[in-house]
Order: structure tokens, then C-alpha cells, then sequence
């Protein structure tokens, strides 16, 4: 057993190397910093623990402690706001895995997350396929996604791979068990809470985001772009009690109309001689979710500071060309009807209708019999990477 490089935990692994090593991350609520590594509870625990049962030799498992926390608001959870949680999970997730493949150089590593721990595990998956992860792609048996915040929008159960329901083989596998496996092939409409469009690259295929219809935290309604930019924003924020919660949505709320404000201006308003035209590279909804965003880059002092000398020449060349005036307007209200256009199904009685039990269904994967197919997955990937050496 050795310690995960700055993150005050071990990886508990041995006597000896398994074939399938499986590391789980919960969600929201369902950890914390001093969580046992061993403990089959919650979601990821209902999914991993049988499996381990099922194959003992083949497998061994741990779960990653972290805070799990969404600003103080949800029971079991730190303190920390959704961000730094996620963040804490993601660098515990890196230390785990470099861990693993450098104590067991045949180990294969596999990843089970839920909801919060989906979005560090997502995260993690996406560097890993570009290459740029703690560990190769060659060493990644699957992932399993369950109720991910950045699942792209209307991403199939395995991203990248629309109407595949089998997964890609393990690395150095025929796949002959894996090939028996069907994970669900139900097209979700919407997209994570958090989405992003990021693809897995090289773990293309070995990547299922599995995802519940009504569940917000995964398939929330496309034209909602303020509900991503509350969500984005509540996520920064400390929510232990009202004026906490208040102080800190308001600091985060200045603070992306800033930078939404900054990019509109440098990016979208073009000046010619004797006129002034909105031409959007983005659109205000992708502009203010940008802008809210943590894990996009600020504007810096520079980029305010071009900002602001701009708009005053902005306002300099319509004061000279007050013809310009109308069209520049007409742009702007454009840009304005295409922003509500972004939010209609936020007064749409049909969508919320789908999110009636979101909450149910968020928390229900275990009982709608969604986790059987990961099981019967790892399993087969154990069994076949075993194979390798029969």
C-alpha cells in the first residue's frame, strides 16, 4: 500500500494485484474526507459491491473520500461549494489512478461515479483520451457514468458511438465476455446540468454516461440557458445559510455579467468607419454561460481594461454617426429575441412536466434495475483481462 501524492489517503491494494481495479466515486452527500475506501454504500457501492462478490479474485475495489459537498446545503456534504468539491474529487481521482498503474503495471483500472463523482470522473475520462491524464488510455478498462453533469447534449449511453450498445473491448482483450454485454440504448433528449461537448478521444467505446429521462442533473431541457447559468453560479457558492448564500451569488453573479459584458464587447461589436454592428461569434446565452463557467479562464485586468476603452469608442463612433444608431439597435434586439429564444423551455408547462420526479429519478438508478448492466460490464471485463494470461 502506498500514499497518493497530496491527498492524505492510500489506495488500499493487495496482498496481490488484481486483473480489474475499480475505483468509485459518489455523489453529493454520499461521501466525505474521511469516508472508508472499503465501504460498499450508495450508488456506486450498489453497483461495485456485487461485482466484487461475483469475481473476488479478480477484482479489488476502493472508493475515493472527498467532501462530496454543495456549499453546506445537502446532508453528508462538507461545507465547500460544488466546485471545490469536484475539484478536491478530480486531483484525489489523478493520485489514485497514477497509484494503482504504478503498483500494478497489469492492472487494468476501471471508474464507477455517480452525479457529483460523475463530473471529476468525466473530467478525468476526457484528459485520459486526449492524453493527457494521470494514466495512458491503454490502462483504462471502461468508465461508467451514472446521472453525469457534463454529458454532452443528447449524448448515447456510449458517447461518440450512436446506436452501439455493446462496449469496446479492454486493452490487450478479445472482448469474447464483454461482447455478451447490452447496456441501454434509449436516446435521453437534453443534456448535463454542466454539459460540455468535450469528446473522450482514445477511451471513445469504453466510456458509458448513463442517464435517466427527467433526471435534471443529466438530461436538463436544451433551451434553458439561464438554468445553467443559476446552476453554474450556485455551484461557486457558499449556501450554509442565507446571507452566506446571498453574498456569495451576488459576488459570482457581478462577476460573470463581467465577464460576459467583456467578451460581448471585445468579440461580438465590430467598428467600421462611420458605424457600429452586433455581429455575435456567440450567441448571449453561450456568452453568459461562458462567462459563469468555472472551469473557463476569467477575463484578466488587460481584457477588462480593452473592454472598457473599447466601448468608449463604441459610443464615441455612434455619437459621430448617430445614423448608425437604428441598425446598431436592431442587431442588439435580434441578439436580445434569440436569448429568449434560448430560454423557452423555462415557461414551458410540457418540459417541466418531465422533471416532476427528478429528484426520484435522480436517486432511483439502483431501484429501476439501470446498475445491472455495469455490473454484468465489469465482470466481464475482469473475466477477459484475466483471459490475457490463461
Amino acid at each position: 500500500m502506498t500514499a497518493a501524492a497530496g491527498t492524505g489517503f492510500s489506495v488500499p491494494i493487495g496482498p496481490a494485484c488484481p486483473a480489474l481495479y475499480v475505483v468509485g466515486v459518489q455523489g453529493t452527500g454520499q461521501s466525505s474526507l474521511t469516508a472508508d475506501p472499503l465501504a460498499d454504500t450508495g450508488l456506486v457501492g450498489a453497483l461495485i459491491g456485487p461485482v466484487v462478490s461475483a469475481v473476488p479474485g479478480l477484482v479489488q475495489r476502493s472508493y475515493i473520500p472527498y467532501g462530496a459537498g454543495f456549499g453546506g446545503v445537502v446532508p453528508g456534504g462538507s461545507v465547500d461549494p460544488y466546485v471545490v468539491s469536484v475539484t478536491d474529487a478530480r486531483a484525489r481521482l489523478d493520485a489514485a489512478f497514477s497509484e494503482i498503474a504504478s503498483a500494478c503495471p497489469s492492472t487494468l483500472v476501471a471508474g464507477v461515479a455517480y452525479s457529483q463523482g460523475a463530473q471529476a470522473m468525466a473530467s478525468l475520462a476526457r484528459d485520459v483520451g486526449a492524453g493527457a491524464g494521470p494514466v495512458g488510455a491503454e490502462r483504462v478498462a471502461g468508465i461508467a457514468l451514472y446521472a453525469n453533469p457534463e454529458r454532452a447534449p443528447g449524448a448515447p449511453v456510449l458517447p461518440g458511438r450512436p446506436g452501439q450498445s455493446t462496449p469496446d473491448p479492454a486493452p490487450g482483450t478479445s472482448g469474447g465476455a464483454v461482447a455478451g454485454v447490452h447496456l441501454s440504448s434509449k436516446s435521453v433528449p437534453g443534456s448535463g446540468i454542466a454539459e460540455t461537448n468535450a469528446d473522450y478521444g482514445a477511451l471513445t467505446g469504453r466510456v458509458a454516461d448513463i442517464c435517466d429521462d427527467g433526471d435534471l442533473a443529466c438530461s436538463a431541457p436544451d433551451r434553458a440557458a439561464l438554468l445553467r447559468f443559476g446552476a453554474e453560479l450556485f455551484a461557486q457558492a457558499d449556501l450554509r445559510n442565507p446571507l452566506a448564500a446571498l453574498g456569495s451569488v451576488n459576488t459570482g453573479l457581478h462577476a460573470a455579467l463581467n465577464g460576459a459584458w467583456t467578451a460581448v464587447i471585445l468579440n461580438d461589436i465590430q467598428l467600421a468607419p462611420g458605424g457600429v454592428a452586433y455581429l455575435p461569434q456567440q450567441s448571449l446565452a453561450e456568452r453568459i454561460i461562458a462567462a459563469a463557467d468555472p472551469r473557463l479562464p476569467t477575463p484578466t485586468a488587460e481584457d477588462t481594461a480593452a473592454a472598457n476603452a473599447r466601448w468608449a469608442e463604441i459610443t464615441a463612433t455612434l455619437a459621430a454617426a448617430p445614423l448608425a444608431i437604428p441598425a446598431f439597435v436592431g442587431q442588439l434586439a435580434a441578439g436580445w429575441a434569440r436569448l429568449v429564444a434560448d430560454n423557452a423551455d423555462l415557461i414551458n408547462p410540457a418540459v417541466w412536466l418531465r422533471f416532476a420526479d427528478t429528484v426520484a429519478r435522480h436517486n432511483g438508478y439502483a431501484l429501476s434495475g439501470q446498475l445491472d448492466a455495469g455490473i454484468a460490464w465489469l465482470i466481464a471485463l475482469a473475466n477477459d483481462i484475466a483471459g490475457r494470461y490463461r
